[in-house]
C-alpha cells in the first residue's frame, strides 16, 4: 500500500529475491522508489529517483529530513505519543548521577507523564495518555520527555540542509524537496489499513 518508498544503502546479497519481487509490485501499483546509495546499481537502478550519497553519511541525510519536518511540523505527534518511547522522561540534569536515564517506577518500567492526570505513570499503564511536552521535577531533578531532548537537539541549524549537504553530497535544494515529498506523502495521501494493531508488549 506504500506510495513513497525509500530504499537507504541496501546490501544486495541480502534476501535479494525477495526484496525485488516486492519492489516491483510498489512500481505496478504506482509507488513512487527513492534510492538513497552512493552507486545506482541493482535496487537503485530501478529507483524513480536517486541520491548518490557520500558513503557513511546516510543518518546525516536522515537527521536533516526529521530537522525540516520538524520545523514544518509534518510529525505524527499521536504516533509518537503511543508507539515510541518519545513521552517517556528522562533526567535531565547535567549534574546528575542518572543524567539522560529514563525515570522509572519501583518496579523498573519507564515513566510518562498521564495527560489526563498530569501526574508520572508507568508507559504501557492501562487507560494512560503520555503527554509528549509536560515536564516532572522531584528531588530537585527536572524530568523531560525523550520527544524534548529530540526536538533540541535536531532543530540545531548543524542539521539543516546547508549545512549538511557537502558531507552527504546532497545539495540542501535536493534535501528540502525530498523532506516535502516525505511530508506530502504521509500527510495528504495517508493510507489507513483497516487492520486491528497487535501490541507485542
Amino acid at each position: 500500500h506504500a506510495r513513497l518508498f525509500l530504499l537507504f544503502g541496501v546490501a544486495e546479497d541480502h534476501d535479494s529475491n525477495p526484496i525485488k519481487m516486492g519492489l516491483g509490485k510498489l512500481k505496478e501499483r504506482g509507488a513512487r522508489i527513492v534510492g538513497v546509495n552512493p552507486v545506482r546499481t541493482g535496487y537503485n537502478a530501478i529507483a524513480d529517483d536517486w541520491f548518490s550519497i557520500t558513503p557513511g553519511s546516510d543518518g546525516l541525510l536522515v537527521l536533516s529530513l526529521v530537522h525540516l519536518l520538524l520545523k514544518a511540523g509534518k510529525i505524527d505527534l499521536d504516533f509518537l505519543a503511543r508507539f515510541t518511547n518519545a513521552p517517556v522522561l528522562l533526567d535531565s540534569d547535567p549534574a546528575s548521577a542518572n543524567h539522560g536515564l529514563f525515570l522509572r517506577d519501583p518496579e523498573g518500567r519507564p515513566l510518562v507523564i498521564d495527560r489526563r492526570t498530569g501526574k508520572p505513570a508507568p508507559w504501557d499503564g492501562e487507560g494512560v495518555e503520555p503527554d509528549l511536552s509536560a515536564t516532572h521535577r522531584t528531588a530537585g531533578v527536572t524530568h523531560r520527555p525523550v520527544f524534548h531532548a529530540l526536538v533540541e537537539r535536531y532543530l540545531s541549524d548543524d542539521y539543516a540542509p546547508e549545512a549538511v549537504a557537502d558531507r552527504t553530497g546532497i545539495s540542501a535544494a535536493r534535501i528540502r524537496a525530498l523532506a516535502a515529498e516525505i511530508a506530502r506523502t504521509a500527510f495528504e495521501e495517508a493510507v489507513t489499513l483497516d487492520r486491528e494493531w497487535t501490541d507485542f508488549r
